[in-house]
């Protein structure tokens, strides 16, 4: 059976766009289009391995597993060791629900013609057949992960009352994890709510650090916040409320997790 490099590298490439787009839409990364297609050449290029010879398990399994770390710090770079991991693991995430709508398509197909050599496949059917079934894998998976990712943000919103000098204001609040602002002098949790929201003095500045760069926040102390997920409640005045603009359709506030804990 014979093949062909150009229809290697390119079926290759646009695979591994694909998936790379499947993980920036799983971990939300703003990451620009220039450097998934950059990501996607550094898959193209690793599938030419296939022309190698035969290598061991152990061997094409650590290619597999280096290259692939190498493909996710070239396209979403590296912000913390646990956000560099994270995305890792919903790279490899993003393969299987691939993968796995391949195969359906595959095995219900069935077209004839695969060779595999050093971990990679080959498919020897006609290139546009098999970008057929890639788009058809990766429209169906971006459905799967953006269900996936609605139903978990569904369960992070809480309904959120922030009382201040007598006056009560109300937000669905999301819980980020990757929210981990404190007030630095008492080391109270933050919360980010909507500025448009609030009428309210915000005397405090809480300085901020985050991927996209450094800053300042203005905040206030309330008198009470009460936390509910529409079956248990409870409440703190041990809290600081920032200020910003949150543009979301889902919640107007943003929850440090520690509060919930």
């Amino acid at each position: 059976m014979t093949v062909y490099v150009d229809v290697l590298f390119i079926i290759n490439f646009f695979i591994t766009y694909l998936l790379l787009m499947l993980t920036k839409t799983l971990t939300k990364s703003s990451c620009k289009t220039w450097q998934v297609l950059i990501g996607a050449l550094a898959g193209g290029i690793y599938s030419l391995v296939i022309f190698a010879p035969s290598l061991s398990a152990l061997v094409t399994v650590a290619g597999r597993v280096a290259v692939s770390f190498i493909i996710i710090l070239i396209t979403f770079g590296f912000k913390r060791l646990t956000v560099y991991f994270k995305t890792v693991l919903c790279f490899y995430f993003s393969n299987l629900i691939f993968l796995g709508v391949i195969l359906a398509i595959w095995f219900a197909l069935k077209p004839n013609g695969v060779i595999i050599n050093n971990d990679i496949v080959y498919f020897d059917i006609p290139a546009y057949v098999l970008l057929i079934f890639a788009l058809a894998a990766y429209v169906i998976s971006s459905a799967v992960i953006k269900l996936y990712n609605h139903t978990i943000s569904k369960k992070e919103i809480y309904l959120l009352k922030v009382i201040k000098d007598d006056k009560e204001y109300s937000f669905y609040a999301f819980a980020d994890s990757g929210n981990k602002l404190v007030e630095p002098f008492s080391g109270y949790p933050v919360i980010i709510a909507d500025k448009r929201k609030l009428n309210v003095d915000t005397p405090r500045i809480i300085p901020y650090n985050t991927v996209g760069g450094d800053g300042m926040l203005r905040a206030f102390k309330p008198d009470k916040v009460v936390i509910s997920n529409g079956k248990n409640s409870f409440e703190t005045s041990n809290v600081y409320v920032a200020v910003s603009k949150i543009d979301s359709k889902d919640f107007t506030a943003i929850l440090n997790p520690q509060i919930l804990g």
